[in-house]
């Protein structure tokens, strides 16, 4: 049964989800050189196989190494290790020399501003419906009961509201902070998908965006990286 369908204080949430601890098995064999830029990877059944883990479960764990610009997923053709160095791999220097609640702390800053930014800008109406969509994206993930699936989707749902900030930059910092904070939030994936309040911050900042209020928008933003910041794990 997926977590959505278990009671929220009933069922123990694991630090380390198996997933995670998949991707950083192949996460490892990238950076150590055994995986070389552009070397075909097996596929997600063998490697399930070799693992000894479920194939879903595998599949999250190259959901993940995909988000984060290790691996390229050429659907028909297969898996390779991506020949660009990617963006994970700065962030991750950095982010051995700052605390999680550092690097949540910059993210709310971010956030707040690239908000504002897209209420004060007035989005053109496609990129309203944009993120209504990617907030009904946020929504439907819940009901798969995969921490993989979910963190893509809010991350997603974030780099939208940036985008609309007009500022690439904006963007893409906010990418790389979704990429640094990747396992922490997946780590607290089903306690951030089953909570109401943080699912109505979420309507409050697209609402505020649409409505060209830039302090609601920086208010909303702020408090649902907080809310993000002090889930349990």
């Amino acid at each position: 049964m997926s977590w959505w369908g278990q009671p929220a204080d009933l069922q123990p949430v694991s630090r380390r989800p198996l997933a995670m601890q998949a991707a950083d098995q192949l996460r490892h064999r990238i950076t150590l050189g055994d995986l070389k830029p552009g070397q075909r990877i097996e596929s997600a059944a063998k490697l399930s196989r070799e693992l000894g883990i479920s194939l879903p479960v595998m599949r999250e764990a190259i959901a993940a190494l995909s988000y984060l610009g290790l691996i390229d997923v050429r659907h028909g053709v297969g898996m390779f290790v991506s020949r660009r160095p990617p963006a994970a791999r700065v962030v991750r220097a950095a982010a051995r020399r700052a605390k999680r609640g550092e690097l949540h702390a910059l993210r709310e800053t971010l956030a707040a501003e690239a908000a504002a930014r897209a209420a004060s800008n007035h989005p053109s109406r496609n990129r309203i419906l944009d993120m209504h969509l990617m907030l009904e994206e946020r929504s439907l993930s819940v009901h798969t009961g995969s921490p993989s699936t979910f963190t893509r989707a809010d991350l997603e749902f974030h780099r939208t509201v940036a985008a609309a900030s007009g500022s690439p930059l904006a963007a893409a910092l906010e990418r790389m902070a979704g990429v640094a904070l990747w396992t922490d939030l997946a780590g607290r994936a089903r306690r951030l998908a089953l909570d109401p309040d943080l699912a109505e911050l979420h309507r409050q900042l697209v609402e505020a965006i649409e409505a060209g209020t830039p302090d609601a928008a920086a208010a909303a933003a702020r408090a649902i990286n907080a809310a993000e910041a002090a889930a349990p794990d």
